[in-house]
């Protein structure tokens, strides 16, 4: 038992020393003490493949390594490719595309994500958040479905049919992202950075209607994704 409680101690000493080495380095870095920002504004470009403008806002924590970003994304798009679907199936033969078709797509999201520079000199970051997400989204096609119902203290089951119209797929995602990246210091105002990682997403929506997730990048996908991607911007003290 003595022997745990002197590695608990050693290793509780070195944690200490470290830390304050990582500080030291810290305060003495070219980036903190010149190049660092306090806030950041940027955009991510590889969202417009998924129609959504996204625009970042990052604020440092303190002084230390740490910060803090929100991430608001608007979507909006209409007629892609707009096929009628038969249930979950649209008629059309499949064309090469990252979506499934739609008369008309809006929507929103907002991601929180903290990330911490590892070494500040060579501006190598670790970062995780969260995400939720909000599709409407209209497609011409027609669809079906059960209801249950009580009369005269029976059970019954009706197939209830919905003819060719125009509908609305609402879709709610929740996202957990971790992504590792590289923004390079700068002493002028111009923000450059690229990440690569890994999110997991959820989609909640209505089982009766398509479900809008054949492919990664669909927006109904529930699943593991690469993510990736570039922001541009710029910083101000």
């Amino acid at each position: 038992m003595r022997k745990y409680v002197h590695l608990l101690i050693l290793a509780a000493c070195f944690f200490t020393l470290y830390t304050q080495a990582q500080e030291n380095d810290i305060n003495a870095s070219p980036r903190y003490l010149s190049t660092q920002k306090k806030y950041t504004f940027a955009i991510q470009p590889f969202q417009w493949i998924n129609w959504g403008w996204r625009f970042d806002f990052e604020t440092r924590l303190g002084n230390g390594p740490g910060w803090l970003q929100f991430g608001p994304t608007v979507y909006s798009a209409t007629d892609n490719n707009n096929y009628s679907y038969d249930g979950n199936f649209y008629w059309h033969n499949r064309n090469i595309s990252f979506h499934e078709p739609f008369s008309k797509l809006n929507g929103a999201g907002l991601d929180i994500s903290y990330k911490r520079f590892i070494d500040p000199v060579r501006s190598v970051y670790f970062a995780s958040g969260i995400a939720y997400s909000r599709f409407n989204i209209d497609y011409k096609g027609s669809y079906g479905k059960w209801n249950d119902y009580t009369e005269d203290g029976l059970q019954y089951h009706e197939y209830e049919y919905f003819p060719e119209a125009l509908y609305t797929q609402h879709i709610n995602r929740l996202s957990v992202n971790q992504y590792i990246g590289f923004q390079p210091p700068s002493r002028h105002a111009f923000l450059f950075d690229m990440f690569v990682g890994i999110s997991y997403r959820h989609a909640i929506s209505d089982k009766d209607k398509p479900q809008f997730d054949e492919h990664t990048f669909s927006y109904g996908y529930t699943g593991f994704v690469v993510m990736t991607g570039i922001r541009f911007g710029f910083g101000l003290k």
